[in-house]
């Protein structure tokens, strides 16, 4: 589902870039043919207002001038004298037959009523729009046709421009374009998988925990419904070990309500978060530990466990929280100390506070084994247990991970230490109420 849905916002994000990419590229290359072909027309323009000039000034033209003037600009220059052609066969030939292109050109200017064999009326000249000629083989030009009065009668000219190299350079463009948005298409593609990668890469792994956590509880789940099923069998084969079948049972009700318990705190705490940022509780630090020493002393005196409370000597500043959450957090410490922390020989467990600038700190403090440092992160997530084959049926290992999840909501930080001499000390550092 995550891969379907990472292929999925790939295509989406690449495709509206590239789809916008290629906009504004159509768009240039619209601007940039339009441009191409303006400085064409203003090149011819320039080309015939300059042969029109010396067509009504001067009486003759030299071969060279017009040769010069044909390679210069890629024309054909044909003009007529009262209906005599100039002898001038043209410097470079067409791919279309010359005598084929002007008279084709001589034909659309008689659309737009210019006759290069009549002489205009008065001294006044006529002259056709820049229009288009085909020729026979995909070549193309710019034409236009002019007549104009003398002294001796009348001139036409006609003339014509290649657009050979305006083609090619449209093609350059066109290629260009095409090459851009072929780079531009796969760099967008490959820097949308970057980024959609890293922005679903959360929720990968929040679906990866996800399924790791249902099939943790499955296994926590599934030990004790196999006991409940196998004792249930057993009453109905051995009914005289009713009792202790049902005893059995019992117990490990219990136990899975304790699971089931802590599974609905972990789900609930998102809700729980919301409600509380709507307004912090003020809490008294001194009375969730005294609660705590209260709660947990006749556990630890059956358990034959020293429980010292050791507060300083003023009390403790109110901090920002939940009490509620506090005195679970510091009984999550407290459950892993009395079951891990306590060996033979140091069988005492401290609750200590102290205050250190704008924060409160609320340790509980074993003489046990310890944590190796390795394990110091690694014990804040669910179903973690360090000793893989230790079978305890009192704890699932979600303690921590509750704890953690709870001082996150209450925007408190939780550190583990070693204890001098052997063991580990666990703290929830909490901030001072707001003045």
């Amino acid at each position: 589902m995550i891969r379907t849905l990472y292929r999925r916002l790939t295509l989406l994000f690449a495709g509206a870039t590239s789809l916008i990419l290629t906009l504004l590229l159509c768009v240039a290359f619209l601007y940039q043919d339009t441009q191409l072909k303006t400085q064409t027309e203003q090149a011819f323009l320039r080309y015939l207002t300059e042969i029109k000039h010396r067509l009504e000034l001067d009486n003759s033209f030299s071969d060279e001038w017009l040769a010069r003037i044909e390679m210069e600009g890629r024309l054909i220059v044909y003009i007529e004298d009262n209906e005599r052609p100039l002898f001038f066969k043209g410097a470079w030939k067409p791919e279309t037959p010359r005598e084929s292109l002007v008279a084709r050109a001589k034909g659309l200017a008689l659309l737009e009523r210019v006759d290069t064999s009549q002489s205009p009326f008065s001294y006044s000249s006529r002259e056709t729009g820049i229009f288009s000629v085909k020729g026979d083989h995909r070549d193309t030009y710019l034409g236009s046709v002019v007549v104009v009065s003398t002294s001796q009668g009348f001139r036409s000219l006609v003339l014509l421009l290649d657009t050979a190299a305006r083609r090619e350079a449209g093609c350059l463009q066109k290629m260009l374009f095409f090459a851009l948005e072929a780079f531009g298409v796969l760099a967008l593609y490959l820097v949308s998988r970057k980024v959609v990668g890293r922005a679903v890469r959360p929720v990968e792994e929040y679906h990866q925990k996800q399924t790791e956590f249902v099939a943790a509880a499955s296994h926590e789940l599934r030990s004790p419904l196999a006991v409940i099923q196998t004792c249930a069998s057993a009453m109905e084969a051995v009914p005289e070990e009713g009792a202790h079948m049902a005893e059995i049972i019992k117990r490990e009700c219990i136990r899975t309500g304790r699971l089931v318990k802590s599974l609905l705190v972990l789900a609930s705490l998102d809700a729980e978060t919301e409600k509380k940022e709507e307004g912090r509780e003020v809490v008294e630090a001194d009375q969730v530990l005294l609660e705590l020493l209260e709660a947990y002393e006749p556990l630890c005196e059956s358990r034959k466990i020293a429980l010292h409370l050791k507060l300083p000597r003023e009390l403790l500043s109110t901090v920002q929280g939940d009490a509620r959450w506090i005195y679970q957090i510091l009984a999550i410490f407290l459950d892993n100390a009395i079951a891990y922390g306590c060996g033979k020989e140091h069988r005492e467990i401290e609750i200590l506070a102290e205050e250190r600038g704008s924060q409160v700190m609320l340790y509980v403090r074993d003489h046990g084994p310890g944590i190796p440092k390795e394990w110091r992160q690694k014990i804040f997530e669910r179903f973690s247990r360090m000793d893989a084959s230790r079978h305890d049926k009192e704890h699932f290992g979600l303690g921590l991970g509750i704890a953690a999840e709870l001082s996150r909501c209450m925007k408190a930080k939780i550190t583990v230490e070693d204890t001098q001499g052997g063991g580990s000390t666990f703290g929830l550092i909490l901030l001072k109420r707001s003045c």
